[in-house]
C-alpha cells in the first residue's frame, strides 16, 4: 500500500517526492520547437545554439576563449568541452551556471534596464565572462597525482556533478563577489558593476544606515529585505576589499580548502588562508570601507535628497519605477513591495491616496509614456503557456480614463514605446541587440531602423514636435544621446552623438513640455544623478545631487517639479523636487566624450576579436547527431533490505546538455538473479513522455490452514508505464493561472517462485491506468508571504486496475489460488487562499480533501491524515475486518502570522535565520461512509511556532506545535513541517 506526500508550495504544484534514483530525470525541461539545434566545439567549450545565430555563437566562442585562461588563474578551476547553451527565445534576459548537468545557459536578448554597466560593452562582452568564473569556480579539479583524500574528491570518481556541488555550500555571494569583481577588474576599462555607481550606491546606502549589513548577510541572499541581489552588491564589496589585502590567489586557496572541507563552512577557509576569522575580518573590511565612503561622501558638496519631498507609500518595502505626472497632482509609477501587489499605481500628491490602476510585470527598463494624460504606453513580460522559461516583451495601451487596456502587440518581443500622437515606435528584441521598429495598426511590426554594433535603450518623441527624438543608444560601451528626425533616423544614428560623456552612461530621456529641454539620468561621480539638456544652448546642468542615486525623472505639467526615484537605504523611493530646489550646476563641456576619444571609444575592438580568424574556421556541425551523453555522469550504490537478507547493486544516471532527455537505471542482484529499475524522460517535443521498466522480488511465506506448514516464495513483479505530463499556462506573471494534466497507463506482471529460485507460475498481468491533475486560478504570492494570499487551486488523482487476474501457485504444502481484486483510488480536493490582513502578510488557507477507494486501497489513509491525530486514528480499509475506513474527506484551516524577517546569519557558523511565524490550525476528518457524518467527524485544535533557516545554501521550514482533539482529551506535540 502506498502513501503520497503531497507538497504545497509557492507555485502550488502537488506531486509525488521523487526519488534519488531518478537523479536527473526531474531536470528535463521543455524548449520550443523547430530551433534545429548546431554546435561548435573548442578545446575547452562546446557552444549549442539555435540554427541562425551562428554569428553570435562565433562571437561568444571568441569570448570564452580569450577570457578562459585569466578565469583559469582567478578561481583555479578548469575546464573541457563544457557547455554553453545559447537560447534566443526569452526576452527575460539572464545568465546561468548549474553544477548539476554542469553546464551554462545564456538568454541572447539583452539585458534591459540599468541592471548591467553600459561600459562594460555588449550583452554578450557583459554576461559570458561573469558566467565563466561560475564555470571555473565549479569545476575545480586538481590533477590525480595533487588529490588530496577528501569527500568530494572520491566522490568526483563517481559523479562529478555532485562532486562540483560542495562548492555550492558556500555563500552565493562569495560566488557572485568574485564574478562581479573579475568582470569589473579584468574585462574592459571602466566596465562591470564594481566601476559603476548605480550598483555601488546600494551598498553604500545601507552602509550608512543604522541596519548595516553584517558578515553572514554580506555574503548570503536575502529572502524576504531588500534588495533581493545584496550577495552580489555586498559580495563584490567583499571580494574586491580581500583581494586588495590579501592578493588575487586569495579566492582561489579558499575555494581549494572549503571544496575539501566543505563540512567546516566558508568561515574556516578564510582563516585557515587569511590567519583572521571572518569577525575579524569584517572589523577590519568595515574601517577601510568607512574611509573610502568618507571621501566619497566629501565630494558631494550639497544633498538636494533633504530639499525632496519623500513619498511614502501604505507599503513596506518599496521598488519604485519611472514616475510619471498625470496632472499638476497626480503620479504614475511602477511599484512592487512585500505586501503589496506590483504593477502601475496613482499617487495623489494632495490627498496621499494611491490605488492600482494595472497589476502587471513590467519590462525592467521602465521605458513607457503617458501620451495626452490619458493614454499610457508600457511593456510588459507574459510566459508562454507551453515553456516555462519563456517570457515575451509586448506593448499595451491602458486608457487611465476607463482602465480599459489593449493589447498592441502579440509575441512580437518590443519594449520601450513610444508614441507621437500618429504613430507608435518601440524597440524589438534581435539576436542579442535591437532595431527600432514601428506598431502598426493589427499589431504588424516594421521595421524602421537596424544596427550593427549597437543596441537602442530608450526612444522619446518630443511633445511639442511630433517629427523629433531622442534616442539613447549604447554603442561599444558608450551609451550616449542621439536628437533625430524621423525622416533622418537611419542616417543620424549612424552619426556621432549628440550628448556622450567620459566613463558616465546617459540614462532615462524625458522631454520637457517646452520641448527644448531633455531630462537624463547620468552616472557620473560619486552618484547617478538627474540633469537636463538645453537643446537651444547646447548646456547641460546637474539638477539633482544625491548622496545615493536619483534618476529616473520626469517633469510636471509646468515644468516646476520634477518627480523622480531616490535610494533610501534599501529602498527606492518616490520623490519631488521644485524647480527652486534644484542644484543647477553646469556640467563643463571638458566632461563630455568628443572627437578622437569618442571615435577611439566607439570604435574599440570587440573583446576577443584577435580569436576570431582561428574561431572562424572551426565547422558548426548539428546537436541532435551527439550520442555521448548516455555515458553515466552518476553512478552511485544501491542497497535495500529484503527478506531478511540485501539486495545491493549499482545504479546510474545522466542527461543531454539541453536538459532535453534523460535515464536513471538501477541494476541490483539477490537470489542469484539481476534486477532492474530503469527510466527515461523526453521532452524533445511538447509535452513529452516518461517511460519506466523494472523488475523486483518480493518475499514472503505462505501457511496450509490445515496443517499449519509453511512454505516461503518470491514473486517477481516486473512491468512498464508510460505518463505524459501536459502543462498550460494561462497567466504566469505577477500570479499563476495554470492547468496540468499527467496521464498514465501501466502494465504489471507477476510470478512466483520458489527460494532456488526456480518458477512456479507463468506470469499474470493486470493492466492500470490514471491520472494526476491540477488547475490553479489566480494564486498571489507577495514576496513575504509565508503561503499565498489568495487563488484557488483545485488537484484530483486517480488510478484504476482494469482487470483482475487469477493465479494457481503449487507448492509442497499445497496449491494456493491467488487473485488481484480490482482497486481504484481517488484523491481530490480544493485549496483556497484569502487574506483578511494582507498589509501584514497574513493569509488563510482553507482547503477540502477527499481520498476513496475501493475495498482493496490502493492508498494509506496516511495520505490524507494531517500532523496532530495519533497514530492509528483512523486505519486502513481492510476487506472482511472491521475498524478501516475506506472514503475519508478532510476539511482544514491554516492561519499564517509572520513575526520577524530578520534575515541574518553567520559565517563562521553557517546558520541564516529568514523567517519567524506562528500559524493556527484546524483539521476536521469525517468517514463518508458513516450515517451521521457529524457525529463520525473528530477534529483537532492547534497552533505552531515556525522558523525558517538556512543551513549554508540549504533552506528549511520547522514548526513545533500542540494539536489538541477536544472531543477526545488528546494533546499531541508535533514538529516538522504543518
Amino acid at each position: 500500500m502506498k502513501r503520497i506526500l503531497f507538497a504545497v508550495l509557492f507555485s502550488l504544484t502537488i506531486a509525488p517526492v521523487s526519488t534519488f534514483a531518478q537523479l536527473y530525470n526531474t531536470s528535463v525541461i521543455n524548449r520550443p520547437g523547430g530551433l534545429n539545434w548546431q554546435q561548435i566545439k573548442t578545446e575547452h567549450f562546446r557552444i549549442i545554439f539555435p540554427e541562425g545565430e551562428d554569428s553570435l555563437a562565433y562571437r561568444s566562442v571568441a569570448i570564452l576563449e580569450s577570457e578562459y585562461a585569466k578565469t583559469s588563474k582567478l578561481t583555479g578551476g578548469t575546464l573541457t568541452n563544457f557547455p554553453v547553451i545559447l537560447n534566443n527565445y526569452n526576452d527575460l534576459s539572464n545568465g546561468f551556471v548549474t553544477s548539476f548537468n554542469f553546464r551554462s545557459e545564456i538568454e541572447l536578448a539583452a539585458i534591459k534596464g540599468k541592471g548591467m554597466n553600459p561600459q562594460s560593452g555588449d550583452w554578450l562582452e557583459t554576461v559570458l565572462p561573469h558566467e565563466l568564473i561560475h564555470a571555473t569556480h565549479f569545476n575545480i579539479q586538481q590533477p590525480l597525482e595533487d588529490k588530496k583524500v577528501s569527500i568530494p574528491n572520491f566522490i568526483s570518481l563517481f559523479s562529478p556533478d555532485i562532486a562540483r556541488t560542495f562548492h555550492g555550500f558556500a555563500p552565493v555571494g562569495l560566488h557572485e563577489g568574485l564574478a562581479v569583481y573579475y568582470e569589473t577588474e579584468s574585462v574592459t576599462p571602466q566596465g562591470g558593476r564594481g566601476n559603476y555607481s548605480f550598483f555601488n550606491n546600494r551598498f553604500n546606502a545601507n552602509f550608512a544606515s543604522s541596519g548595516r549589513w553584517n558578515m553572514g548577510q554580506t555574503l548570503i541572499p536575502s529572502d524576504y529585505t531588500q534588495p533581493y541581489n545584496r550577495h552580489y552588491i555586498s559580495g563584490y564589496t567583499f571580494i574586491d576589499w580581500l583581494h586588495d589585502n590579501y592578493g588575487d590567489d586569495i579566492s582561489k586557496k579558499a575555494i581549494r580548502y572549503h571544496y575539501h572541507n566543505f563540512f567546516l563552512g566558508y568561515g574556516v577557509a578564510l582563516r585557515a588562508k587569511t590567519g583572521k576569522w571572518p569577525g575579524q575580518l569584517y572589523a577590519l573590511y568595515e574601517e577601510d570601507l568607512a574611509e573610502k565612503e568618507e571621501q566619497r561622501l566629501a565630494e558631494i558638496e550639497v544633498n538636494t535628497t533633504e530639499k525632496s519631498r519623500i513619498i511614502d507609500t501604505p507599503y513596506k518595502g518599496e521598488e519604485i519605477h519611472g514616475p510619471k505626472w498625470i496632472s499638476d497632482t497626480k503620479l504614475l509609477f511602477y511599484g512592487s513591495f512585500y505586501n503589496g501587489r506590483i504593477g502601475f499605481y496613482e499617487y495623489d500628491l494632495e490627498s496621499g491616496k494611491m490605488k492600482l490602476l494595472k497589476e502587471v510585470f513590467s519590462v525592467e527598463d521602465y521605458n513607457y509614456e503617458i501620451e495626452n494624460a490619458s493614454d499610457f504606453y508600457f511593456s510588459n513580460y507574459s510566459r508562454d503557456p507551453l515553456i516555462p522559461s519563456q517570457y515575451i516583451a509586448d506593448v499595451q495601451k491602458l486608457n487611465l480614463e476607463t482602465g480599459a487596456s489593449t493589447r498592441l502587440t502579440e509575441n512580437a518581443r518590443v519594449y520601450a514605446p513610444t508614441s507621437n500622437g500618429e504613430l507608435v515606435l518601440a524597440i524589438q528584441a534581435d539576436g542579442s541587440g535591437g532595431k527600432i521598429v514601428e506598431i502598426a495598426e493589427g499589431g504588424e511590426v516594421e521595421v524602421r531602423k537596424t544596427f550593427d554594433g549597437a543596441i537602442p535603450v530608450a526612444l522619446r518623441f518630443n511633445p511639442t514636435n511630433p517629427e523629433q527624438l531622442a534616442v539613447v543608444l549604447k554603442r561599444r560601451g558608450v551609451q550616449a544621446l542621439w536628437i533625430t528626425s524621423l525622416n533622418n533616423l537611419s542616417e543620424d544614428l549612424n552619426e556621432a552623438p549628440d550628448l556622450a560623456f567620459e566613463n558616465a552612461s546617459v540614462f532615462d530621456p524625458q522631454w520637457h513640455p517646452d520641448g527644448d529641454h531633455l531630462l537624463f539620468s547620468l552616472d557620473a561621480g560619486a552618484a547617478m544623478n538627474v540633469y537636463e539638456y538645453n537643446l537651444q544652448s547646447d548646456e547641460v546642468t546637474q539638477l539633482t545631487s544625491s548622496l545615493y542615486n536619483a534618476f529616473e525623472a520626469s517633469y510636471s505639467p509646468d515644468g516646476s517639479q520634477i518627480a523622480y526615484v531616490v535610494q533610501k537605504v534599501n529602498e527606492r523611493k518616490l520623490a519631488v523636487l521644485n524647480r527652486d530646489d534644484f542644484l543647477n550646476a553646469p556640467v563643463p563641456v571638458s566632461l563630455r566624450l568628443t572627437g578622437d576619444a569618442l571615435n577611439e571609444e566607439l570604435t574599440r575592438p570587440l573583446l576577443g576579436a584577435s580569436a576570431m580568424d582561428s574561431i572562424s574556421t572551426i565547422e558548426a556541425t548539428p546537436y541532435g547527431a551527439d550520442f555521448s551523453w548516455l555515458r553515466p555522469r552518476a553512478v552511485y550504490p544501491v542497497l535495500e533490505e529484503k527478506g531478511g537478507t540485501y539486495q545491493y547493486g549499482a545504479g546510474f544516471s545522466s542527461i543531454d546538455a539541453l536538459s532535453s532527455q534523460a535515464y536513471s537505471a538501477e541494476i541490483t542482484g539477490i537470489q542469484n538473479r539481476l534486477w532492474y529499475d530503469v527510466t527515461y524522460t523526453n521532452k524533445m517535443f511538447y509535452p513529452g513522455f516518461e517511460l519506466n521498466g523494472y523488475s523486483d522480488p518480493q518475499f514472503f511465506a505462505i501457511q496450509n490452514s490445515d496443517t499449519g506448514e509453511r512454505f516461503s516464495l518470491m514473486r517477481q513483479d516486473r512491468g512498464i508505464s508510460l505518463s505524459m505530463p501536459f502543462d498550460y499556462t494561462f497567466r504566469g506573471d505577477t500570479r499563476l493561472t495554470s492547468f496540468s494534466l499527467s496521464p498514465e497507463i501501466s502494465a504489471e506482471q507477476f510470478k512466483y517462485y520458489d527460494l532456488e529460485p526456480s518458477g512456479l507460475t507463468d506470469f499474470a498481468t493486470r493492466y492500470k491506468a490514471g491520472f494526476f491533475s491540477q488547475l490553479n486560478i489566480g494564486v498571489l504570492n507577495f514576496k513575504r508571504d509565508i503561503q499565498p494570499s489568495s487563488g484557488i487551486s483545485f488537484f484530483g488523482l486517480y488510478e484504476q486496475t482494469l482487470n483482475e487476474p487469477k493465479i494457481s501457485i503449487p507448492t509442497p504444502i499445497g496449491t494456493f489460488n491467488s487473485s488481484f481484486a480490482n482497486q481504484w483510488s481517488a484523491y481530490y480536493g480544493v485549496f483556497g487562499f484569502v487574506s483578511p490582513l494582507r498589509k501584514w502578510n497574513q493569509s488563510l488557507r482553507l482547503d477540502l480533501q477527499f481520498l476513496q477507494q475501493s475495498a482493496s486501497p490502493i492508498y494509506s489513509n496516511d495520505t490524507i491524515i494531517p500532523m496532530g491525530f495519533k497514530s492509528g486514528a483512523f486505519p486502513n480499509f481492510r476487506s472482511g475486518q472491521d475498524g478501516g475506513f475506506q472514503n475519508l474527506s478532510r476539511f482544514s484551516t491554516r492561519y499564517t502570522i509572520p513575526l520577524w524577517y530578520p534575515d541574518t546569519g553567520g559565517l563562521t557558523l553557517p546558520l541564516y535565520l529568514s523567517s519567524i511565524y506562528l500559524t493556527t490550525f484546524t483539521h476536521t476528518l469525517t468517514d463518508m461512509d458513516a450515517n451521521d457524518l457529524v457525529a463520525s467527524s473528530r477534529s483537532i485544535f492547534g497552533a505552531g511556532f515556525h522558523v525558517q533557516f538556512k543551513v549554508s545554501n540549504l533552506l528549511f521550514d520547522l514548526g513545533v506545535g500542540l494539536a489538541y482533539e477536544p472531543t477526545r482529551n488528546n494533546t499531541q506535540f508535533i514538529f516538522g513541517q504543518f
